[in-house]
């Protein structure tokens, strides 16, 4: 680790502009980095660990006012980012999980004011009526979803763990699937999306690999009918395709 900080104009400094990788004289680095005002005194302080973001970071304005302090995880944002007003008023404070999730996000304007705010279920879509999927049941008989003794009509969201963030949202309607169908993968990133209608899936579905490419589209009529379906790998090659008109 250096003991030294360096700067990140330094012309041996790289920083991976998709990663945030730092490397510095072709080695990935572990230390602090740091930015100053023409006085000296610091404008930014930036910590690394075998070139990832891991550590505090924080910034300043010119009389010594935080601007902003927050903490990295193996390059990733963890805990409370708060910002604040050249006057030291609050302006923003995002929480991340420790997978870097973010969780919640609330804006204020320099009054104080509360003009912005959002949590995982407001991002994703989860009505406040939402239901866990473990106070419902499936017949598989029925194939019908209930709650208690009385067929369900709502939203049902999914969690991986109790602590975990949301995997899946669902409507149904007397029971049985009916609305938007949407999944995550841990870190938030889009897993799946399709729709029921009268049971049956219908229009467009797409599913994602972790990375964010797309890993298959299909097609369905109104009346549940597949039209087309396409896979891909991941590297993006079409692998496979079926297309009913051509049948």
């Amino acid at each position: 680790m250096s003991d030294d900080p360096i700067e990140p104009d330094d012309p041996d400094v790289e920083i991976d502009p998709a990663t945030g990788t730092l490397s510095y004289r072709g080695e990935p680095y572990s230390g602090a980095v740091t930015q100053s005002y023409p006085d000296g005194t610091w404008r930014e302080y930036w910590s690394y660990d075998a070139g990832e973001r891991d550590g505090d970071w924080t910034g300043w304005y010119p009389d010594g006012t935080m601007r902003y302090n927050g903490e990295f995880y193996r390059n990733r944002p963890v805990g409370t980012w708060q910002e604040w007003y050249p006057d030291g008023a609050r302006r923003l404070e995002d929480v991340y999980d420790i997978d870097g999730v973010l969780l919640t996000h609330s804006v204020w304007d320099p009054a104080g004011e509360l003009v912005e705010y959002s949590d995982e279920r407001t991002r994703k879509g989860v009505a406040a009526t939402a239901v866990p999927a473990e106070e419902l049941r499936w017949d598989d008989e029925e194939q019908r979803r209930y709650r208690g003794d009385e067929p369900f009509t709502g939203q049902e969201f999914r969690r991986a763990a109790p602590s975990s963030p949301i995997t899946e949202v669902a409507g149904y309607t007397d029971g049985y699937p009916d609305g938007p169908v949407r999944g995550w993968y841990l870190d938030g990133t889009p897993r799946y999306t399709g729709e029921y209608a009268d049971r049956r899936q219908v229009g467009t579905w797409r599913e994602w690999f972790p990375t964010g490419a797309r890993k298959e589209e299909t097609v369905f009529a109104p009346d549940g009918a597949l039209l087309t379906r396409r896979l891909w790998d991941e590297t993006g090659a079409l692998i496979a395709q079926y297309d009913r008109s051509r049948d």
